[in-house]
């Protein structure tokens, strides 16, 4: 029996998560699917909950076989699939409800080779898109396109965000590589150049967890094993071979280089503190020799960032690397970032770099309450590597127009936590008066931001946050309801809710008097609205004169 689509899960210890990764495959809204359930060798339940849902939907089957890995598992996966087309799915991360049915409309509407949509990371404070697919506008606008007229796609080297045609797979023998890291590298930079077509969409398609341990040391160390490293440069020396090989356009060699600069230098060398100092001579050598494989012109294309990490390596000033590693892994025990004013310097020899752009503050609001005539918002403030106060604005931006309108400035005061940064991290008091929302428009809604005070191409604004264990806030300003609510990105936004029915009321009361006794009616309300100000003042003007 054939059915559409083949989703391939491959499992291996990840019983904490699972469920909620089957879930989601289970309540999707297109219906007509296979789920390849491969449990490759788990020793801590996992086989417990996918026998369960085997047993309770028929469209679940699933396999068993001793551990064999990532790129094996999808391989056997694709071999035991009946559907035109497949998906894979790392088990634990997530759909959303519509994901399937998003991309087969994409693939179908143009008869593409493989539809592609947006990624979010998420955990359980926020989704967001993936920096690099935001540094480079992927997933933005529905298109259908080839790798020559959007040679950037191959920045995105993840297999999970895609419905392949299981016939362009077989015709071109596209496998995962099997028995090493990076399984996925060299299968979606051959599928995205041999397409004859790929269909885009801007929706969101996977939900590609942050994992809470993700960020732990010792699993940062695992990851800078010397057997990692090398894993990369073989897979991204195997791209571009086959790439020169197959005599595709100078434009996509380009990019395919950028992109290996960029994997190497932020996945790698940036965490160059945590490699094992016996394997540290070895990896300098190998590291240093794939650098120089990469025409320098496409070096000039790095982030500044980026370009300070390349210069460190290929000059070989390692025990600076090491300090700079230190920063960016948040792992130094001693102050090495200078702040001056509202920027951040580190010193290397007689070089000074600016890092100010490398880092943003992060607000967290916990608490909204009505005090007065002002609303009291606070939470936490975090500035990176922050030694002394800093300076910065609140300010909402309004998604219909885009205006930006400025709501004052952060009460802070220092957390006592014994940072090497006394000022990195802050608890905050923000004061709202009415008279400050009176600039809001009622029908429309507000992002929240925080910017540091300077200038803006140094210093990013950045959302502002709802905590996650705080609900939303419905506070009453006179006949208005203002709401700070969460986003399904985990943000902060302003909108207001109620007194549209009552301000009808009134136009329709004031337009039934004659004219005298009307204006007389408008300079009474006027007058009250002024002596209330705030809210009521902007609630009552609209009222008498829209």
């Amino acid at each position: 029996m054939t059915c559409t689509i083949s989703v391939i899960i491959p499992v291996y210890n990840i019983a904490p998560y699972l469920q909620e990764c089957l879930y989601s495959v289970k309540n999707q809204s297109y219906r007509d699917i296979e789920v390849i359930m491969i449990n490759d060798g788990s020793t801590d339940g996992s086989e417990h909950i996918l026998r369960r849902f085997q047993k309770s939907d028929a469209r679940f089957h699933l396999f068993n076989q001793e551990n064999r890995g990532l790129g094996y598992t999808r391989n056997r996966g694709i071999l035991l699939s009946r559907g035109r087309y497949v998906f894979f799915l790392d088990g634990d991360d997530v759909l959303p409800r519509d994901a399937i049915q998003t991309l087969l409309s994409a693939v179908e509407s143009c008869d593409a080779d493989y539809a592609v949509g947006k990624v979010l990371r998420f955990n359980d404070e926020r989704k967001y898109v993936p920096p690099r697919h935001a540094e480079f506008n992927l997933y933005t606008k529905k298109q259908v396109t080839t790798i020559e007229q959007s040679p950037e796609l191959l920045q995105d080297s993840i297999a999970c965000n895609k419905l392949w045609k299981k016939e362009f797979l077989i015709q071109n023998n596209l496998t995962f590589t099997e028995g090493k890291y990076y399984e996925d590298l060299f299968f979606t930079m051959r599928a995205a150049v041999l397409a004859k077509k790929i269909a885009i969409t801007d929706k969101p398609v996977y939900y590609w967890r942050v994992r809470t341990e993700e960020h732990h040391r010792s699993i940062t160390q695992e990851q800078m094993k010397l057997e990692n490293t090398m894993h990369r440069l073989s897979a991204l020396r195997q791209n571009r071979q086959w790439l020169l090989e197959n005599h595709v356009p100078a434009k996509i060699i380009e990019q395919n280089d950028l992109k290996s600069l960029i994997d190497v230098l932020r996945l790698h060398v940036v965490k160059f503190a945590l490699v094992d100092k016996n394997d540290r001579d070895e990896w300098q050598e190998q590291v240093i020799a794939f650098l120089r494989e990469i025409p320098d012109e496409i070096a000039k294309r790095l982030s500044p960032k980026e370009k300070v990490l390349y210069e460190l390596v290929l000059n070989r000033d390692f025990h600076y690397l090491e300090e700079v590693s230190k920063v960016y892994m948040n792992i130094e025990t001693d102050p090495i970032v200078k702040q001056e004013g509202q920027r951040f310097f580190i010193h290397i020899r007689d070089r000074i770099y600016d890092v100010t752009a490398d880092f943003k503050p992060t607000v967290r609001v916990k608490t909204v309450q009505k005090r007065g005539r002002c609303l009291i918002v606070a939470g936490e403030l975090t500035v990176p590597k922050a030694s002394q106060k800093i300076e910065g604005d609140i300010y909402v931006v309004n998604r219909a127009n885009h205006e930006a309108i400025s709501l004052g400035a952060l009460e802070c005061e220092v957390k006592q936590n014994n940072d090497i940064y006394p000022y990195e991290h802050q608890t905050f008091r923000w004061i709202l008066p009415f008279e400050e929302m009176a600039k809001l428009k009622k029908s429309d809604i507000y992002d929240v931001y925080y910017r540091i005070n300077g200038d803006e191409k140094l210093h990013r604004p950045s959302r502002v946050r709802l905590s996650s264990r705080s609900q939303n806030y419905k506070i009453t300003i006179g006949f208005t309801v203002v709401q700070f609510y969460r986003t399904n990105y985990g943000n902060l936004s302003i909108k207001f809710v109620g007194g549209n029915g009552l301000k009808r009321a009134i136009k329709k009361w004031i337009r039934s008097l004659n004219p005298r006794r009307r204006q007389k009616t408008k300079q009474d309300i006027a007058k009250v609205a002024r002596k209330e100000g705030g809210c009521m003042f902007s609630f009552c003007f609209s009222a008498i004169n829209e």
